[in-house]
């Protein structure tokens, strides 16, 4: 730029010269023209650093404003440990899933589900977890209860000593035995003041440190002993425990044992038509069953379907032994299932969707 005034300058001058003018200011009108150039040249330079500062801030904005979109968009989600907040814990419900552990099949990976949700969160990994068991976990206000085998589900085929175990971890993941047998199932309550361990020839009840407060025989909580049928858990009630009998997979029997004083009560309802679909009303002491046969295979259901068989919905009164059908249906199940203590949910008998009925 100095360069091309410099140039305009010469000619100027050149220019001047050509004309061959006597001008007797020329001093001063030089002086005066180099200053507009001067002038001339630093509003250029202030409008060009202008410029640039004002690119910068631009770009200084749309960095940051990319940053916070590419936030936005690709949100970095840190997962709230499912055993953080004791409190959180009671206000929701978790069912246990176990998996294989990709790495070591020996070992098992303890995921707790959130019933509402969907979500599964992992919580421990163990060893020598009875995995195949239909009913291996429950957790309950922050911990774990899990049924240990000796060697894992195969550990019977190969150890001779095998044994089933029953554990509880906390939520600092620190794991006691509570107790031992060959064979195990259990429940605990919502709030773990009692575990309930059921074996083939015993019922036993334990404290929350897996000491034994009551032991039953098979033929104290079997209703009809002569039918020989199986007992397992049912349902825990108002200082009650539920315990079914079952002949293959129709109901026998219902025994009631009071904890209080260990009260046994049995029922025997081996004179009902029942099936395998039936529930109880633990505050009214009420049961409701259906006739509909146990089907075991897709020819066997097939079969049924063409039958054209009618399949009753009954509620029955344990004390009373009073009888109520409230729907029939033509070769389909009905599913039942206890709202609260007055309301009833089952299949819609005559078409889709579920119907309720106050009982």
């Amino acid at each position: 730029m100095e360069n091309l005034n410099e140039k305009k300058l010469n000619q100027q001058n050149s220019e001047t010269k050509n004309q061959g003018q006597n001008f007797p200011n020329k001093s001063s009108q030089k002086s005066n023209h180099n200053l507009k150039i001067i002038i001339g040249i630093l509003i250029v330079l202030l409008i060009a650093n202008i410029g640039i500062a004002g690119l910068y801030v631009y770009k200084s904005k749309t960095t940051t404003e990319n940053r916070q979109i590419t936030s936005t968009e690709n949100p970095t989600v840190t997962p709230k440990s499912a055993v953080s907040n004791h409190n959180e814990q009671n206000s929701i419900n978790y069912s246990v899933v176990v998996k294989e552990n990709p790495t070591e099949k020996t070992k098992t990976d303890i995921y707790l589900k959130n019933l509402k949700s969907g979500q599964e969160t992992f919580f421990i990994t163990l060893s020598d977890i009875y995995r195949n068991h239909y009913h291996n976990a429950e957790y309950h206000n922050g911990n774990l209860y899990i049924i240990h085998r000796t060697g894992g589900d195969t550990g019977y085929q190969t150890n001779p000593n095998w044994t089933d175990e029953l554990w509880r971890y906390n939520q600092q993941k620190q794991g006691q035995k509570l107790y031992s047998v060959k064979g195990l199932d259990f429940r605990v309550p919502d709030d773990e003041k009692m575990i309930a361990i059921i074996t083939d020839k015993e019922f036993n009840l334990l404290n929350n440190t897996g000491s034994k407060i009551k032991t039953f025989q098979s033929n104290e909580v079997i209703a009809s002993p002569q039918s020989n049928p199986m007992f397992g858990f049912l349902a825990w009630g108002s200082n009650a425990i539920w315990l079914d009998n079952t002949f293959g997979s129709s109901l026998a029997g219902i025994v009631k044992i009071d904890t209080s004083n260990y009260a046994v009560t049995k029922y025997d309802l081996s004179a009902l038509p029942t099936g395998p679909e039936f529930t109880i009303n633990v505050y009214k002491e009420k049961i409701v069953f259906s006739n509909y046969p146990a089907i075991f295979d897709v020819d066997s259901a097939q079969e049924y379907e063409q039958s054209g068989s009618k399949v009753n919905l009954i509620v029955y009164d344990l004390k009373s032994k009073a009888q109520q059908t409230i729907a029939t249906s033509i070769t389909k199940k009905f599913d039942p299932k206890w709202l609260d203590e007055n309301t009833l949910e089952y299949n819609n008998p005559n078409g889709t969707g579920r119907l309720t009925k106050q009982i």
